[in-house]
């Protein structure tokens, strides 16, 4: 066991559970990407591991210490690391706000684009595909989006997506922040625009039946 420091960028639900964004960070310089999950069923992390001694849970822009296990890498999911719940992870500061958008990158596409699920528009990657990339984290900038309420016909359950351009694209992507998705899914079926600029932390996941599914694993305020 070893213990590294991170900026952490998103936290978001994922296999029951939750996961952590980050970026390796030795106060100084920012390193690579970094997913911080789980020994248990899906990589999942409880919501009492991702929490720190004062029962905060882990935030983006959190600058934190936590015990990592192992490298875990899968690709395309090659950030991945394993790390313990004890001893508690312990936040040792905060990023600058202003310098955020300086992490942000602006791919020519998200990973690839040429196939989208029934709901989604350009959300997904196809597994052939998918196991040719070497990264499943990114952060880029935008400068609105919309956030998409729908309702599932079934279960009558609200789902949250968003939809935003890149590079002259429109995406439309599941939201995994569980902070602002249960927010919006209290909102009435609808579209509500935010026009501010803002890091959006996007996720590619695990494989399933329709393939990896890209999801947006937080949105950043780039202002106060």
């Amino acid at each position: 066991m070893e213990i590294k420091q991170f900026l952490c960028l998103a936290r978001y639900e994922a296999a029951g559970g939750f996961r952590v964004a980050a970026m390796h960070f030795d106060g100084e310089m920012l390193g690579s990407w970094a997913r911080l999950h789980g020994a248990g069923k899906g990589g999942a992390l409880s919501l009492n591991a991702v929490r720190y001694r004062n029962k905060s849970p882990a935030r983006p822009l959190d600058v934190f210490v936590a015990p990592v296990e192992a490298a875990t890498p899968k690709p395309p999911q090659n950030e991945n690391l394993l790390v313990a719940e004890r001893p508690r992870w312990r936040k040792v500061g905060t990023y600058p706000r202003e310098l955020l958008g300086d992490l942000c990158s602006s791919p020519l596409e998200l990973w690839s684009d040429k196939t989208s699920t029934k709901a989604g528009s350009y959300d997904r990657v196809l597994a052939p595909e998918a196991m040719e990339l070497d990264s499943s984290l990114v952060l880029i900038e935008l400068d609105r989006y919309i956030v998409d309420v729908t309702r599932r016909p079934v279960s009558d359950e609200h789902v949250v997506r968003v939809r935003f351009s890149h590079l002259e694209r429109e995406y439309r992507l599941l939201l995994c922040e569980d902070v602002m998705r249960r927010r919006y899914a209290r909102y009435s079926v609808g579209e509500y625009e935010i026009r501010r600029p803002t890091a959006a932390c996007i996720t590619l996941g695990p494989p399933g039946k329709q393939g990896r599914i890209k999801r947006i694993a937080a949105l950043i305020p780039l202002e106060d």
